[in-house]
């Protein structure tokens, strides 16, 4: 047991180390703070009043902010004040810098000249004529606090005459299976370069009960996504980052007395910046387009006295405050919506329109090299000691087998023979006692995913698709999924007839529905209760039967005709014959417990290695920001699969010359538990990060991570099971044997 030991507490060292950029990027923060506290402590200390207290406080705030987006020390930002600089200036100089080190696209791909580039290889801009109308289109109402958003015009607003965007386009599978198939037109009514004071739209009711949702909705943060051109408008904060959509209210808490009230946003000021220096002569193109969201009470008798020429501003005497009082329960209140819009002429280039999005974020490229110099360093660890069994030990141990007819006696010989992996080469090979037909399907289903995400990677390095594009990329994964059947079920019938499986078409149909079936059950039951609370990413019935159709009519015959031909083939033959009596595995120290717990601490191996990359592409899934890295992401995947090798030929080599040929199952195992770390960072991620409000969304999130955290388990189980099956024939094929 010794040797596996050691493997543990080496591995565990290395991948530990994977996490020393995280570490790395905190120190500077730690120190930061402890500057600012210092500085807090002294002015306290000094006889500071409060209110000077509070200025230093909101002062330091800024400070570290900027010091943490740029990577800089306190001292240094102070420095850079005290030369005469506002902290302004150092945040659009920082703004400036990130977003040119974010102009990569990842390890496989060069610097592109623009950020449009990046994020929407082929797209063209579109031109307007002074005067056109534009439609503003209206997406979901969201919540990064909820993960259910649901459909505009279920709110108590105001609608055109007809919702239906007649210029949109056909949305793809993945969008639809996210449930994004809501798309209308929005009843603002803009024109190109034409400036519009306070415009009224209509006037809504609010009874009670709509007034309590409202104010629940504007508790959660939720926002209403509008986009201009196919650009998002944006709602710009000071900081310099940029808020996705408008919120719908605001929530005014009373310091004094801690009362909270709740502001609704009924008025929106709209300023649309335009360039027509690129644009053909009498056309302008779309660079920015923001909001200013407002709360007004407009006198519904005379809106006049509020919405005219003048500019709308919020004020403390005129907000339009939601009312939840039960004592009012029988008093309604109107709500007048307005708009205006102001286009203003600038010089940003099109292709540029994006780069606000990605403003004011760290600069995370150092963090994404460490990590993947780190996770390389973990590879090449494992690879050293896979070479030392290979090429010194195994190598002796072969030199030192097949001498033994040439110059050992009899009692050498004996005393070689009873000692070492060679002593149950007679077992090595024999099927596992549990459940081959489970091992071969799970085996199948891991190398269709694999394939599946693979491709839809090395997809992404071209212009032919575009990662950033959630939709594309799901339906990437799903099409590739559903056209790699006929490798699952090739796989899964080598294996199950080289275990003297029998029943070929049970395995068939096992293997064709095993992952897609659990998906399938776990996303309708989900999707049941999305229907039933009424969130706009409800998958529609016409969508359910396309992606049934894929499963049942694509899919699952081409698992059928890989399948097919793996069964017409021979067995998979191997260098030993298997005895007839299966040979006694030697007590195992520690009992199954042991053995439990060392699978799943080699399946924290891989985790490690992934362990930053996979922080941010939890960010883009659920805190809505971009990844576009996928590079990197194709690099720790590659890297992850082959730390699952390496750790499944390093532990199988340690457990035969322990005399236990039971391999099958176990080799499976040892990375197939990457899922359970997977699933607990997820749990984590959910409590520190994502602050989920409501049982449902917690439902939501839990069910989705918990297919992810299935199929990375399986990609990972089948890598470390074939490798480990190649690495027994390869040494057991090198030895003579009587």
């Amino acid at each position: 047991m010794a040797p596996l030991k050691f493997l543990f507490i080496a591995s565990m060292a290395m991948a530990v180390s994977t996490m020393l950029p995280a570490v790395a990027a905190e120190n500077p923060r730690k120190a930061n703070k402890r500057m600012a506290s210092a500085e807090l402590r002294e002015a306290r200390k000094n006889g500071a009043s409060p209110a000077d207290i509070r200025k230093l406080k909101k002062k330091l705030a800024d400070q570290l902010r900027v010091a943490r987006a740029g990577n800089l020390k306190m001292a240094t930002i102070k420095n850079i004040e005290a030369s005469g600089h506002s902290i302004d200036d150092v945040k659009i100089q920082i703004n400036k810098h990130n977003l040119a080190k974010k102009k990569v696209r990842g390890v496989f791909k060069k610097k592109e000249a623009t950020l449009a580039s990046v994020l929407f290889p082929g797209a063209s801009p579109e031109e307007y004529r002074s005067g056109q109308s534009i439609d503003t289109i209206v997406d979901t109402v969201s919540s990064r606090r909820t993960e259910l958003p649901f459909d505009y015009y279920k709110m108590p607003v105001c609608k055109p005459v007809s919702i239906v965007n007649k210029n949109r386009k056909r949305k793809n599978l993945g969008e639809r299976l996210m449930g994004k198939t809501t798309n209308h037109l929005s009843p603002f009514n803009i024109k190109v370069l034409e400036d519009q004071s306070c415009t009224t739209i209509c006037t809504v009711d609010l009874d009670f009960k709509m007034k309590r949702r409202m104010a629940k909705l504007v508790e959660r943060a939720y926002t209403a996504n509008l986009s201009i051109d196919g650009l998002p408008v944006n709602v710009p904060r000071p900081n310099g980052v940029v808020l996705r959509g408008y919120p719908l209210g605001s929530k005014l808490i009373n310091e004094a007395t801690g009362i909270t009230q709740y502001v609704y946003h009924n008025h929106l000021r709209f300023i649309i910046e335009y360039n027509k220096l690129e644009a053909n002569p009498g056309f302008i193109r779309i660079v920015g387009a923001t909001v200013e969201p407002v709360s007004i009470d407009h006198d519904a008798k005379d809106t006049k006295k509020t919405c005219n020429s003048n500019r709308v501003q919020n004020k403390e005497n005129t907000l339009l405050h939601l009312d939840t009082d039960r004592g009012n329960k029988s008093k309604s209140l109107p709500v007048t919506y307005s708009y205006e819009v102001e286009w203003i002429a600038s010089e940003q280039p099109w292709t540029d329109r994006w780069d606000v999005f990605l403003m004011g974020s760290p600069d995370d490229e150092k963090v994404h090299h460490l990590s993947l110099v780190n996770s390389i360093m973990l590879v090449l660890f494992l690879m050293s000691c896979a070479s030392w069994i290979l090429i010194k030990t195994l190598r002796k141990d072969l030199m030192a087998y097949n001498a033994i007819d040439i110059d050992l006696g009899d009692d050498e010989e004996d005393a070689l023979e009873e000692r070492g992996w060679k002593m149950v080469h007679g077992d090595v090979f024999r099927p596992p006692s549990f459940s081959p037909m489970a091992l071969s399907v799970l085996v199948g289903s891991g190398v269709q995913i694999a394939l599946s995400l693979l491709g839809s990677l090395l997809m992404s390095q071209t212009n032919l698709v575009n990662p950033v594009m959630k939709g594309q990329a799901l339906s990437n994964i799903v099409l590739l999924y559903v056209f790699s059947g006929t490798a699952s079920g090739y796989v899964a019938s080598r294996i199950f007839k080289f275990c003297g499986g029998k029943n070929w078409k049970w395995n068939t149909l096992l293997t064709a529905a095993f992952f897609p079936g659990s998906v399938m059950a776990m996303f309708l039951s989900l999707n049941m209760f999305l229907t039933f609370y009424g969130s706009a990413t409800t998958v529609s019935l016409f969508t359910i039967i396309c992606a049934f159709f894929l499963w049942v009519c694509i899919a699952s015959p081409l698992v059928f005709i890989g399948s097919y031909l793996g069964f017409r083939r021979d067995a998979i033959e191997v260098p030993t014959r298997t005895n007839q009596i299966a040979r006694v595995v030697p007590p195992q120290t520690g009992g199954p417990f042991v053995g439990i717990l060392y699978h799943i601490l080699l399946g924290v191996v891989p985790y490690f290695c992934a362990y930053l990359e996979i922080n941010y592409v939890f960010g883009a899934i659920w805190m809505n920001q971009y990844y576009y890295l996928m590079g990197y992401l194709l690099a720790i995947i590659v890297l992850v699969g082959l730390v699952c090798a390496l750790i499944a030929i390093i532990s199988c080599y340690i457990r035969l010359n322990m005399e236990d040929h039971r391999w099958w199952w176990k080799s499976f195992n040892d990375s197939a538990t990457f899922a359970i770390w997977l699933f607990i960072h997820s749990l984590w991620y959910l409590t520190f990060q994502m602050k989920l409000v409501g049982l449902m969304s917690v439902i939501v999130y839990v069910t989705y991570m918990a297919m992810i955290s299935l199929a990375m388990g399986l990609f990972c189980g089948s890598i470390s099971f074939l490798s480990t099956f190649w690495f027994t024939k390869k040494i057991y094929g090198t030895v003579k044997l009587d």
